[in-house]
């Protein structure tokens, strides 16, 4: 019971990050987000359209694909999910490495990722770890 509990709060951390990245994404790619350009310089990008992509296909893509296959039930669903959890984590790093400013929003997007890296691991744990490490019972005679 507790791990369909966990798998449905996956499902819906994941699906609220990828509808916010693909958007986000979008939107600073079609370049209406209103933010300083000021805050690109030092960084390889001239505007925020390959950032925007980025966000939106790399971490937002990622993150609906790990939803979908935890809504299905693939064995294989705990490793997109981890992976996910540390793209968008990564990305949030990167993101303030290159830019250097703090916003409440990207810090939540922070801790959502390792949310979902922790929730995958949980899972991974308690359902597949045995059955890819089985341990040796009794004692060695």
């Amino acid at each position: 019971m507790k791990q369909r509990l966990v798998r449905i709060a996956l499902v819906v951390l994941e699906a609220l990050v990828a509808l916010s990245a693909i958007s986000g994404g979008l939107w600073l790619a079609a370049g209406k987000s209103g933010l300083p350009m000021g805050w690109l310089a030092g960084t390889p990008f001239s505007d925020y359209t390959i950032p925007g992509l980025l966000l939106s296909i790399v971490v937002g893509g990622c993150t609906l694909l790990a939803a979908a296959t935890v809504f299905i039930h693939r064995e294989w669903a705990v490793v997109v999910s981890g992976a996910a959890g540390l793209l968008m984590a990564g990305y949030e790093v990167m993101r303030f490495v290159m830019i250097g400013h703090f916003d409440w929003f990207y810090e939540f997007s922070f801790v959502f990722g390792l949310a979902i890296f922790g929730l995958a691991a949980y899972l991974w744990m308690t359902e597949y770890r045995s059955h890819h490490f089985p341990t040796r019972q009794g004692s060695p005679a």
